[in-house]
């Protein structure tokens, strides 16, 4: 099948239901859709009067779409990629976010996020347990494009801001359990205490269990599955009508197994030919003998044999004061949050003893501080928005990678290894300011500056050790055996002299302009243009070695974007469209180098074009059509050469991950109003995903062709909104697919992250 047949579907299907809304929309009734109130800019207002690309999800609308975690946001907003594992963890939940083709796929403390994740304001700074749970949400913003004018922390590709929801006047509360198959059993509570007129709280606690759905046939367990519990707590003092603070804490465990994985293929290697396959392992009929180990999504199973499992533990803790003027904001947002636990993974799903990678000391702790002020003059003639920002963050990730070679003498319990032994300083201090000036009732222009400085400091210890002699390095000395009978290592350094401390800095200005114009009818127009700015750092694994540690450059993002927000006079219709022009320079993508160690580097400057799309219509008082499209092409216009790859990019055909070229979603909702009040709501949702390269590599064992899903629900809702009860089915047309992975061409495998296949269960919930 052709590229222009894949994509007629999903278009034909878009164009249909555009025709059949705008000839429908104007049915007679009294209902409208909901107003959605977005803080995108620092101060609440209508989606629709925002000059930003950005998508809104209510409380309602993601209990609607059975939205539990941020990751299903993909398929329900253009250009949004996220998946749940990031590449060479082993992570169950490791958050790899894209937006336009802007993201990062590697989790390491040396590098940072190409999108910013943000809870009420506080960034989460780390992959590692950011697949965060919807647990007494308010709202959810997408913003697509550069950020930092705006935001605390400068988010290059775009920002998913979480706004948790505050403590009612009232004593209320709501219990909802989930059943479905794979011994699924979820269970949320939430209440609401008011201690006071001015004292308020309210708490909410998730549990989340369900089985795995690979089955790892020679051991008897199964990867993929889910063990989550979360509590959050929410407390609001209102001192006056001027002052009040609120201070939140939240705290998470999860103790599952790794990520669903599968290997996807075994090759003999580049450049080495393939050191696991031909010096690590025991393969007595090399590719021949792996080739039954070889299995594709929908298989769901493994031959994997050795360690798996996720066990994070995650805390937070936000305090935020605000001061309101007159005819200002002030506001300040302190926060504290720490991750800590192990990771572990077999990354090439075979009994056979090629490798493993063990993560059993990971530690990050993050403080931020970032003082706000908004407001207006003149009667609202000039709007600014402006703060400072302060990040600091220390981590530490030991990297522990048995090798096991033919020869080792394994009676001493230890096989030949691999230790990366990593910590990490980073800081960042942030100014930034936005103004808008209200030329007029219609017309508004927009300027706004950042100053960003990142400091980086990598401490490192990194060498191959080994007990037996005759190992294909060349270790400077034998292991022996000391006057104790215990054996003494010989030890290769990879990275200098073995250990050391190396730091840099960056600092950039950033800049955006914007006009907006709204015509009598209400809809807006608007123009921007944005910059984004992420700084480089420090590779933190190796397998080859190197004089010192490698290092890549920051990336920098400039994006021309031209807008419309439409909505029809009787509330019914709504529109909203944008174009943009990205140039994308020094892109920081993962590799692997010649002996199969990941390496982030700069790959060159890409130019990224495309367009979102997204229209809601109540075509009736009971009928609702919900459309999302995002078209994206990116194309390399340079490509650094990059020595030591394991596998180079093709100048012609390169191709950027996690970036289809087409994305579709279409949703349809009908309710059926009951005697008594009561309603009985059918919805059907629709998602369509463009071919994939999931990696940077553009390798074939990770490609993806476009695939569609299907989710089926229906929701009875008691007159009084106290009971509801939602079937649902996830995935009805059990579509398989590849979501993430790696191809690691120097060790000689290729691991797939796989979705889950279709799921069944009821949602039961009671408000009080």
């Amino acid at each position: 099948m052709n590229l222009k047949q894949k994509y007629s579907v999903p278009l034909i299907a878009m164009g249909f239901v555009l025709m059949f809304t705008s000839g429908s929309a104007q049915a007679q009734g009294t209902a409208t859709l909901e107003e959605i109130v977005v803080t995108a800019q620092k101060r609440a207002e209508n989606l629709q009067s925002t000059p930003i690309a950005v998508s809104a999800f209510t409380a309602s609308a993601l209990e609607r779409k059975g939205i539990d975690n941020i990751s299903d946001l993909a398929n329900f907003t253009p250009n949004l990629v996220f998946d749940t594992t990031s590449p060479v963890s082993g992570l169950s939940s490791g958050a790899v976010v894209f937006i336009r083709g802007v993201g990062n796929t590697d989790f390491s403390l040396t590098t940072d996020p190409g999108v910013g994740s943000y809870v009420d304001g506080v960034y989460v700074s780390r992959s590692a347990g950011g697949v965060l749970d919807v647990l007494d949400i308010e709202r959810i913003e997408v913003l697509r494009g550069p950020q930092g004018t705006l935001f605390g922390r400068n988010t290059i590709g775009g920002a998913i801001s979480i706004t948790s929801r505050k403590p009612a006047e009232e004593l209320q509360g709501a219990l909802e359990v989930t059943v479905g198959d794979f011994n699924r059993l979820d269970v949320r509570a939430s209440i609401d205490v008011p201690f006071s007129e001015n004292f308020r709280s309210n708490f909410a606690l998730s549990s989340k269990k369900r089985d795995g759905f690979i089955d790892r046939v020679l051991v008897g367990d199964e990867l993929g599955d889910e063990d989550k519990l979360a509590f959050r707590a929410n407390f609001v003092y209102e001192a006056s009508n001027q002052l009040d603070f609120q201070l939140s804490y939240d705290h998470t465990n999860i103790d599952e197994a790794s990520a669903g994985s599968q290997v996807v293929g075994f090759t003999p290697g580049a450049g080495t030919v393939g050191y696991g396959l031909a010096a690590f392992g025991s393969i007595p009929a090399g590719l021949a003998d792996l080739a039954q180990y070889v299995t594709k999504p929908g298989d769901d199973i493994s031959f994997g044999t050795g360690v798996s499992g996720t066990d994070l533990t995650i805390d937070g803790l936000a305090f935020t004061a605000n001061w309101h003027g007159e005819d200002w904001d002030l506001k300040y947002i302190g926060a504290y949050r720490e991750t800590s636990g192990s990771f572990n993974r077999d990354p090439d799903n075979s009994p056979l003893a090629i490798t493993e990678t063990l993560n059993p000391d990971y530690d990050h702790e993050q403080t931020s501080h970032e003082l706000q002020i908004t407001g207006d003059i003149g009667d609202g003639k000039l709007k600014y928005a402006a703060g400072l920002y302060s990040f600091n963050e220390e981590g530490t990730d030991n990297v522990f990678v048995p090798v096991f070679l033919p020869a080792a003498d394994l009676s001493f319990g230890f096989p030949a290894a691999i230790r990366n032994f990593a910590d990490v300083e980073n800081s960042s201090e942030a100014i930034y300011a936005q103004l808008t000036w209200n030329a007029s009732d219609a017309l508004a222009f927009t300027l706004g500056a950042r100053y960003t400085e990142d400091e980086k400091e990598f401490k490192y210890t990194q060498y191959i050790a080994a007990n037996a002699a005759g190992a294909p390095f060349p270790f400077p000395t034998p292991p022996t055996v000391d006057e104790n009978g215990a054996t003494v290592f010989g030890f290769l350094p990879i990275v200098g002299n073995g250990s050391g401390v190396e730091s840099t800095k960056f600092d950039e200005t950033s800049i955006k302009l914007g006009a907006d114009y709204t015509l009598n009818d209400g809809t807006l127009l608007y123009y921007s243009y944005s910059e984004g700015f992420k700084s480089g750092g420090f590779v933190l694994r190796y397998v080859e070695t190197q004089p010192a540690p490698l290092t890549f450059d920051p990336e920098l993002l400039s994006t021309h974007e031209v807008g419309v927000k439409w909505e029809s006079s009787n509330s019914r219709v709504r529109l909203n469209a944008a174009a943009f022009s990205s140039d994308y320079e020094d892109a920081q993508v993962t590799f692997f180098d010649l002996l199969g160690g990941p390496i982030t580097a700069n790959a060159g400057i890409v130019d990224i074009q495309g367009l979102e799309l997204e229209l809601t219509a109540l075509v009736t008082d009971n009928l609702l059509f919900e459309v999302g499209y995002g078209y994206t092409d990116a194309e390399y216009t340079s490509i650094r050469d990059i020595p030591g790859l394991s596998l180079t990019l093709d100048p012609a055909t390169a191709t950027l991950v996690n970036t289809p070229e087409n994305s579709l979603s279409l949703g349809a909702e009908y309710t059926l109003p009951l005697k008594r009040g009561d309603a009985l709501a059918l919805r059907v949702d629709y998602a369509y995903k463009g071919d994939i390269f999931n990696d940077a590599q553009n390798s074939l064992f990770l490609f993806q062709e476009s695939y569609d899903e299907w989710n089926l629900s229906l929701r009875y809702t008691s007159a009084d909104e106290t009971w509801s009860v939602r079937a649902f089915v996830d995935n009805a047309s059990d579509e398989r697919y590849i979501e993430s992975g790696d191809s690691n061409f120097g060790l000689g495998f290729h691991e797939a992250n796989v979705n889950r296949p279709r799921e069944y269960g009821v949602t039961v919930k009671y408000n009080f």
